[in-house]
C-alpha cells in the first residue's frame, strides 16, 4: 500500500500553499453556524431592534454593551440594540481580507440600520447605494450636530443620483465611544437605505449625537 511521509517540510509547503483552503472552510463553517443560530434563536420583529456597525477599529465589547444598555433605556419601545464590531486591519491581510469579506456579506444581505467608516472608505460605500441621503437631518439638526461637525460634513455625489448630498455626520469629538476603544477622529456614521427601522435609527443617531459630547459613566 501505498503511503504518504509526513514530515515538517511537507506540511509547512502545504500550508504555504493552501492556506487559503483553511480561511475558505473557516468562513463557511461560521457561515453555517450564523444560518443555523439565525434560524433557531427567536426572532426580534424589525421595527423593535436597532443594529449599529462600528467598521475600522478594534472595540471592546463590555463597554459597547454599555453603550446598548444606555440606549435602551432611553428608548423603551427597543428590545435590542446590538452594536457590531468588524475591525479593518492592514498590518495582517488575511485578518482584513476576512473582516472586509464578513462586512460585504452584512451589506448584500442588508444588515444593519446605522454603519460607522473612516471617512475615505464611507465615500466609497456611499457610491454603491447604501446609505440615504441626510441633507434634510443636517438642516433640522444643525445646533445638535454643531458648527464643527458641519464645516466638516462633505457632499457626495453618486451614480445613482448625480447631485451632490449629504450622507453621513462627522463624529469628530463624539466622547461616547472613548472607552470603547473606536477611534472617531476621522469617522463618519450614516443611515443605511435598506435600514427596518429607519424611523427609530434616525432618534438613536440623534441620541448619539446629544449624548457623544461626553462619556457614559
Amino acid at each position: 500500500m501505498y503511503r504518504v511521509k509526513l514530515n515538517k517540510e511537507r506540511i509547512r509547503n502545504h500550508i504555504q500553499y493552501d492556506w487559503w483552503k483553511y480561511i475558505v472552510c473557516i468562513i463557511a463553517t461560521i457561515a453555517v453556524w450564523n444560518i443555523i443560530a439565525t434560524v433557531t434563536k427567536p426572532q426580534t420583529p424589525p421595527d423593535k431592534k436597532i443594529e449599529i456597525f462600528l467598521v475600522g477599529d478594534y472595540v471592546l465589547e463590555e463597554s459597547a454593551t454599555n453603550i446598548s444598555e444606555n440606549i435602551l433605556e432611553d428608548f423603551p419601545d427597543l428590545w435590542e440594540v446590538n452594536i457590531n464590531n468588524i475591525a479593518l486591519d492592514m498590518d495582517d491581510p488575511q485578518m482584513d481580507y476576512m473582516s472586509r469579506q464578513k462586512l460585504m456579506v452584512m451589506l448584500a444581505s442588508q444588515t444593519g440600520d446605522l454603519y460607522a467608516f473612516e471617512k475615505e472608505e464611507f465615500t466609497k460605500i456611499v457610491e454603491q447605494g447604501v446609505f440615504i441621503p441626510l441633507d434634510e437631518f443636517i438642516e433640522d439638526n444643525r445646533v445638535l450636530i454643531g458648527n464643527d461637525r458641519l464645516e466638516k460634513a462633505e457632499k457626495i455625489a453618486t451614480e445613482f443620483d448625480n447631485e451632490p448630498r449629504y450622507y453621513g455626520i462627522p463624529m469628530d469629538g463624539l466622547e461616547l465611544f472613548k472607552e470603547t476603544g473606536y477611534d472617531v477622529s476621522d469617522k463618519v456614521i450614516g443611515m443605511t437605505i435598506f435600514s427596518d427601522n429607519s424611523s427609530m435609527a434616525v432618534e438613536v443617531l440623534k441620541w448619539i449625537l446629544n449624548n457623544g459630547e461626553k462619556p457614559l459613566k
